[in-house]
C-alpha cells in the first residue's frame, strides 16, 4: 500500500500510429480509455509520448527524467531502438499488437489469426467462392496473422489461394483503395474481399464504387476493427471487431504486476473477437455477432 503522500506510479504510453497521421487510430483510443481506466482503480498516472521524436535514446530518457515505472508500446516492434533501449534498460514493457519477442517484454493482443478465419467463413457462408485479401505489411505481426488466418479459412472451404488475389496495402484509405483496383484490373476478379482493416476495407469499397460495381452484389467486402466509420459508409461494413479496451486494461494490469514483483512471468494474452455481420457482406440489413475464440489465455504472473 502506498504511503499517504507517496509519489503515485507513473506509467507511459506509446503509440507508433503517430508517426504517421495526427489523428490516433480508434483502436488506440480504445484501447487508451481502458488503460486509463485500470491505471484509475490502481491510483497511477499515465504519461503519454506524443512528441515524435527518432533519437534511440528518447523515451528511455523520458522514463529516467519522470520516473516512469514501465511502459505500454502500441504498435511497434523491437527492432524499433527506441524499444531495443527500453528492454535493454530493464523497464517493464507490454506490447499491444506488433511488438515480437524479448525478455522482460509482455504482450496483449487481439486474436488476430481467428478473425480473419471467421470472416472467410463468413464470406463462404454466403456463397462467395473467388475470396481475395488486402492484407497489411508483412512487417507487421498482425499483417502476418490476419494473413493466415485468410488462408487457413480458404484451406477450409476448400477453396484456391491465388497469389494474385493476396493484394498488400497499409492501414490507409488510399492503399486500401488502389489494392482494390488492383485486384479488380484481374481476368477473374474477386466476388468477395477481406481487409485486414475497416479503413482499407472502406477505401476497397470506393474503387469497387468507381469502377462501376455494386457492394455486395458484385463484391462482398469485410473488414477488422469495428470502428466508427463501420457505420457510417453505406452498405454498412461487416467487420471483426476489437475489443480495444479489453486489450488496455489487460495490457495495464499485466504491467502493473511486472512492475510489483520482479519475478512476475510477463503478460502473454489473446483477447477474443467478434464478427459483426451488417449489410457489405451480402446479408440482410439486420446486424448480428458472433463471439470469436473460447476465451484468452495469459500465463500466471
Amino acid at each position: 500500500m502506498r504511503a499517504e503522500h507517496a509519489r503515485p506510479p507513473i506509467i507511459g504510453v506509446a503509440t507508433i500510429t503517430w508517426e504517421y497521421t495526427d489523428s490516433p487510430h480508434p483502436i488506440f483510443l480504445g484501447l487508451l480509455e481502458g488503460i486509463k481506466s485500470r491505471l484509475r482503480a490502481s491510483g497511477c498516472d499515465l504519461l503519454l509520448f506524443t512528441t515524435i521524436d527518432t533519437d534511440p535514446d528518447t523515451y528511455l530518457r523520458r522514463c529516467r527524467d519522470d520516473g516512469v515505472s514501465g511502459v505500454i508500446l502500441h504498435g511497434f516492434t523491437t527492432d524499433d531502438p527506441r524499444v531495443s533501449r527500453l528492454l535493454q534498460s530493464g523497464i517493464p514493457c507490454v506490447g499491444v499488437d506488433d511488438i515480437g519477442l524479448a525478455p522482460n517484454l509482455g504482450h496483449v493482443s487481439s486474436d488476430n489469426v481467428g478473425g480473419a478465419l471467421e470472416a472467410v467463413r463468413h464470406l463462404g457462408a454466403v456463397g462467395r467462392r473467388r475470396i481475395a485479401t488486402i492484407h497489411a505489411p508483412l512487417s507487421h505481426v498482425v499483417g502476418g496473422e490476419r494473413l493466415l488466418g485468410f488462408r487457413i479459412g480458404l484451406e477450409e472451404l476448400g477453396l484456391p489461394c491465388p497469389p494474385e488475389y493476396l493484394a498488400e496495402a497499409d492501414f490507409f484509405l488510399y492503399d486500401g483503395e488502389r489494392a482494390m483496383e488492383q485486384l479488380l484490373a484481374l481476368d477473374e476478379r474477386p466476388d468477395a474481399v477481406f481487409a485486414a482493416s475497416d479503413v482499407m476495407a472502406i477505401g476497397a469499397m470506393a474503387a469497387i464504387e468507381k469502377a462501376g460495381l455494386r457492394v455486395p452484389d458484385d463484391i462482398a467486402v469485410v473488414g477488422y476493427d469495428d470502428s466508427p466509420n463501420a457505420t457510417l459508409v453505406s452498405p454498412q461494413l461487416t467487420t471483426i471487431r476489437q475489443d480495444a479496451p479489453a486489450q488496455g486494461i489487460a495490457a495495464a494490469d499485466g504491467l502493473l504486476r511486472m512492475i510489483v514483483d520482479s519475478a512476475a512471468n510477463p503478460i502473454e494474452l489473446v483477447v477474443p473477437v467478434e464478427l459483426i455481420v451488417r449489410e457489405s457482406s451480402g446479408t440482410s440489413g439486420t446486424t448480428s455477432t458472433s463471439r470469436v475464440g473460447g476465451g484468452a489465455l495469459s500465463a500466471e504472473a
